[in-house]
């Protein structure tokens, strides 16, 4: 990730861009016009696991990071996508969108908890980390439609911290239930998207 004077870690701010937003997404359809569409959903509340605010955007850094090696050393390259976020119930999160190959599905079933554990400062807390599949992504080839409702609809929950105004000049209205034009404290960047994903959209 490269960072400069507007991503410092102790610069807040309060919602999304629309440039994040876009990027957002085109990551999202570039891994899918890769062969390999996000079909993981992980919620991590460094909050509650005792990461200070500045700190979170760090800490899913080193949680994409140890993801990302560990594919790779399994042969695969790994699409993803986060935003960042802070609330009453998680404080401080991240939201994370990635692709994990079918092949590696049951050995990768215990590692976002380890990676989770070795980021944290102390004892892992109980629901600091919750992970979804996303089923759609089984058969995004032959149903497409049914894959594009579910993760735009992860997508737009994801995106709901954008000013309100973008949600239908981006056409996301309809996608999800979640109002946009919502806000929130965060410290550094806010979203982040792997490289290489706009050479498969342009």
């Amino acid at each position: 990730m490269q960072g400069g004077a507007r991503n410092r870690r102790d610069r807040p701010s309060r919602q999304l861009t629309e440039a994040d937003c876009i990027k957002f997404m085109g990551s999202c359809e570039a891994a899918f016009a890769a062969g390999r569409p996000m079909n993981r959903f992980i919620t991590i509340a460094w909050g509650k696991g005792g990461i200070e605010a500045k700190d979170s955007v760090e800490a899913t850094g080193a949680f994409v990071k140890r993801a990302r090696e560990w594919m790779a050393a399994h042969g695969y390259p790994m699409p993803w996508a986060w935003v960042q976020e802070s609330g009453l119930n998680f404080g401080q999160h991240c939201h994370l969108l990635l692709h994990v190959a079918p092949e590696l599905d049951d050995l990768f079933r215990v590692m976002p908890m380890r990676w989770t554990k070795a980021i944290l400062p102390g004892l892992y807390v109980k629901d600091t980390i919750d992970t979804q599949k996303l089923s759609a992504a089984r058969s995004a080839g032959s149903n497409p439609a049914s894959y594009e409702a579910q993760i735009l609809g992860k997508v737009h929950y994801m995106l709901k911290c954008a000013p309100a105004a973008l949600e239908a000049r981006l056409d996301m209205v309809g996608r999800g239930h979640k109002p946009w034009g919502q806000s929130c404290r965060v410290y550094g960047k806010r979203a982040g998207v792997w490289q290489g994903w706009e050479r498969l959209v342009r």
